[in-house]
């Protein structure tokens, strides 16, 4: 009875294993906005609650909506926090693309986030910041002022400095997800977190590669259009645009989330939207959203400095104000006939 036992057991594993694969889609609410999940495999395990897991403990590391989380308890001057490997990971990261840009991408910006109404809580038409309330605000910024200590803790020059991985936080957890999917075997997928997304291997039902298409920042949701579809794997793709998350004055003056932390201003660049095709969603994330701060003129400049940066860039040209594309070769060479 025991050899049959085994046997039988031996059975059901081999028919699980050899059954046909199929494409498998979870989609839920994440980080204030919603994920989805393509994958394809023979298995018919349920991912969800491992994935749903996964971004809880995510948000207990990153999210400024729980005051439980690290980077709450930092921000409100907890010392004594030790922060988690998640959130090494994005402060490493961080601290990279701020030296990069030369300080136009800063999750200390925190500050100012709220200062300009996108933060936890809005604010009204009377409430924007002056220029004298921007100038003290920015002493609360700079990454130069953080520090990680050996011992997993956050040493701030200035109790009131605030940070915000929004920019980037999306990418990462992509990140996360898809090396999950991978430790279960899973090869073929696409991974969406708040529209940041990584893709791995291919469509090997259909065998073809998986598509992705960027948006138009111009165009409304109801009358969405694509601007250009590409074709890649192994990477993460990301998407920056002040087309959405921006507040409009009574005199007409646009304010958006993208806020360049040298000046403390949340006006817009030249620059509608920003796609980055890189080795990790989370360095999409930044990098695009550091070319929204930087404006079209100085990412070129970028741009020309490291020609391997896969870009595509909508802006309004200085001269004509015509809604334009630039695109570098290496994102050109991805985009599907």
């Amino acid at each position: 009875m025991k050899y049959l036992t085994i046997t039988m057991a031996l059975l059901l594993i081999a028919c699980k294993q050899t059954s046909t694969p199929s494409i498998h889609k979870i989609a839920g609410e994440a980080q204030g906005s919603t994920y989805h999940i393509k994958y394809i495999s023979a298995s018919d395990e349920d991912l969800k609650p491992a994935v749903d897991s996964i971004l809880q403990v995510i948000d207990r590391s990153m999210s400024a909506y729980r005051p439980d989380s690290m980077i709450s308890k930092i921000n409100a001057g907890e010392a004594q926090t030790q922060v988690d490997a998640h959130f090494e990971k994005v402060f490493r990261a961080s601290e990279q693309i701020w030296k990069e840009s030369g300080g136009l991408f800063d999750p200390t910006v925190g500050v100012l986030v709220r200062a300009w109404g996108f933060g936890n809580k809005p604010i009204s038409e009377q409430e924007i910041p002056s220029a004298a309330k921007i100038d003290s605000l920015k002493a609360f910024v700079g990454f130069e002022k953080v520090k990680l200590t050996p011992d997993h803790r956050i040493e701030k020059a200035r109790p009131e400095i605030i940070f915000d991985f929004n920019a980037i936080a999306q990418g990462y957890t992509s990140d996360v997800i898809a090396d999950f999917l991978k430790a279960k075997g899973i090869t073929n997928f696409i991974v969406e977190v708040g529209g940041e997304m990584y893709l791995s291997g291919r469509n090997t039902l259909e065998d073809t590669p998986w598509t992705i298409g960027v948006e138009n920042p111009v165009k409304p949701l109801d009358e969405a259009e694509l601007i250009a579809t590409v074709q890649f794997t192994d990477a993460g793709l990301a998407t920056s645009g002040n087309y959405r998350k921006v507040w409009t004055d009574s005199k007409g003056r646009r304010y958006v989330h993208s806020i360049n932390p040298l000046t403390g201003l949340a006006t817009q660049s030249d620059v509608l939207s920003a796609t980055v095709i890189a080795p990790t969603a989370m360095l999409a994330d930044g990098y695009a959203t550091m070319f929204m701060v930087m404006g079209f003129e100085r990412s070129k400049q970028f741009l020309e400095a490291h020609p391997d940066f896969r870009v595509l860039l909508v802006y309004t040209h200085p001269e004509t104000e015509k809604v334009e594309v630039f695109k570098t070769q290496p994102f050109a060479e991805l985009i599907a006939e």
